[in-house]
């Protein structure tokens, strides 16, 4: 059983800082999003289930990560089962628990809703299906196909999910193609990770795109995928007539310091810390991308 006394420990295997990855996406929908008298309220069960659907597949990857011994004690990216501070039981029921929670949460927005749309009912299920498929079941992340589901799911579909939710079941494209520079940035977190760690990754039998590259390969990929979401960007802003998100290159000088740093000789923590520096670079990017956007939809709160 759960223990309540445990709660920060959960909190902390559940990695409540990745939620960022979630949320920044989510706003894209909304920002969108058509006005209706019961948006507050949707909004609210809608971002919790995702919330709480995020942290329950957290959960799952920390404890077949630790299942299948690809954190061990002295290469880990979860220390929760390693250092035993849970019990693996009680990682796993702590997931399914978020994950009744979560469909709690969404099954209140739809009957806010009041009426059945399919897209949000697919896209809520797909990311279930994601979630248990990542590390288990078919092994995304084994088989070279983490950053693809991660592009998908922490872009496109949760900005849609919510647009959906908020707007009587429709789908945009304007909106798919808002947040497909998130999806990349967000990728791009997991590949600096992926690269960091690509020998013990081989070693485990988990296939990724970086062990499968090669170093100086996966670090021009790197490059290319820090440097593709402003691309994106600006083409959505020509596409769609929003010129005023062409001001994302103002931190286009920061991003390029990024990608080019591990590339440098002599630097001995280029690949080390390249998970930290792309992480740092995300919220940069996300938080302007987002404020750009805010007023390209009219400050819309």
């Amino acid at each position: 059983m759960i223990s309540f006394n445990k709660i920060g420990k959960f909190l902390r295997a559940g990695r409540l800082y990745t939620l960022p990855t979630s949320l920044f996406p989510a706003a894209v929908g909304y920002l969108f999003a058509e006005e209706s008298p019961n948006s507050f309220s949707i909004l609210c069960f809608v971002s919790m289930a995702i919330i709480v659907l995020h942290v329950a597949s957290n959960l799952l990857n920390t404890y077949y990560d630790f299942k299948y011994k690809i954190d061990i004690a002295d290469n880990c990216h979860d220390e929760t089962l390693v250092k035993e501070l849970l019990h693996e039981d009680e990682v796993l029921n702590g997931a399914w628990l978020c994950l009744a929670f979560s469909m709690m949460f969404f099954g209140s927005g739809v009957v806010i809703i009041r009426s059945a749309h399919l897209i949000p009912y697919v896209l809520y299920f797909k990311a279930i299906f994601i979630g248990f498929n990542y590390s288990t079941g078919l092994k995304f992340k084994h088989n070279c196909l983490g950053e693809f589901v991660t592009y998908i799911t922490c872009g496109p579909s949760v900005a849609t999910f919510v647009f959906s939710c908020l707007s009587g079941g429709k789908l945009s494209w304007e909106v798919i193609v808002a947040s497909s520079s998130l999806g990349i940035a967000v990728a791009a977190v997991l590949f600096a990770r992926n690269v960091r760690s690509a020998g013990h990754d081989l070693k485990c039998g988990v296939r990724t795109v970086a062990n499968q590259l090669g170093l100086q390969n996966s670090l021009n990929l790197y490059s290319l995928l820090l440097l593709m979401p402003y691309v994106q960007v600006t083409g959505f802003a020509i596409l769609y007539q929003h010129l005023e998100l062409t001001l994302i290159w103002i931190l286009a000088p920061v991003t390029l310091y990024f990608s080019y740093y591990p590339h440098r000789s002599g630097v001995t923590d280029g690949v080390s810390a390249l998970w930290d520096r792309t992480v740092v670079n995300f919220h940069l990017f996300a938080s302007y991308y987002l404020c750009l956007l805010y007023y390209v939809t009219g400050f819309k709160v």
